[in-house]
C-alpha cells in the first residue's frame, strides 16, 4: 500500500505537457534503471554461489525500484520540480517503479505455477490503460 501511496502522490506532481517533452528521455533512463539493478543483482548473487531461480532473480528485483518519495522531497525543496529536468527525474521515476511493480508480480509468480493471465496479460492491459489515461489527460 506504501508504494501504491508514493506513485499516486508522485502523479499529483506529474505535468502531462512537461512529460510529452522529457517522455522519450525519462523512458530511456527509467527502463534502464530497471533493467541493470535486476541484471547487476541477479549477476553478482550467482557470482557469490547462489542459485538464479530465485535467490539471485530475487535480490536484482529488489534493487530495481526508484525512491519516488525522497526525489518528490528533494526536487521539490530545491524548487525544481516544474523544470524540465526535474519532470524528467520525477516521469523516470515513476516509470521505473511501475515496471519495478511488474517485476515483482513475476517473481512473485515464480515460486508457483506460471499462470499466464495473472502475471503478463493482466499487468500489459494495465500498461496500455495507463498509457491511454496519459494520452487522454494530455488533451
Amino acid at each position: 500500500a506504501g508504494v501504491a501511496l508514493m506513485i499516486f502522490e508522485s502523479g499529483m506532481h506529474f505535468d502531462f505537457e512537461k512529460a510529452q517533452v522529457v517522455g522519450p528521455k525519462a523512458l530511456a533512463v527509467a527502463v534502464l534503471g530497471t533493467i541493470l539493478p535486476l541484471l547487476t543483482g541477479t549477476i553478482l548473487m550467482m557470482i557469490y554461489g547462489y542459485p538464479m531461480l530465485p535467490d539471485s532473480i530475487a535480490v536484482g528485483t529488489a534493487l530495481a525500484p526508484t525512491s519516488v518519495g525522497i526525489a518528490l522531497r528533494l526536487l521539490g525543496e530545491a524548487g525544481v520540480l516544474q523544470q524540465d529536468f526535474g519532470q524528467a527525474i520525477i516521469t523516470a521515476a515513476f516509470i521505473d517503479d511501475i515496471l519495478s511493480l511488474v517485476l515483482f508480480n513475476v517473481l512473485f509468480s515464480l515460486r508457483g505455477d506460471f499462470n499466464v493471465m495473472a502475471v503478463v496479460v493482466s499487468p500489459i492491459i494495465g500498461i496500455i490503460f495507463m498509457a491511454i489515461a496519459m494520452v487522454l489527460a494530455v488533451k
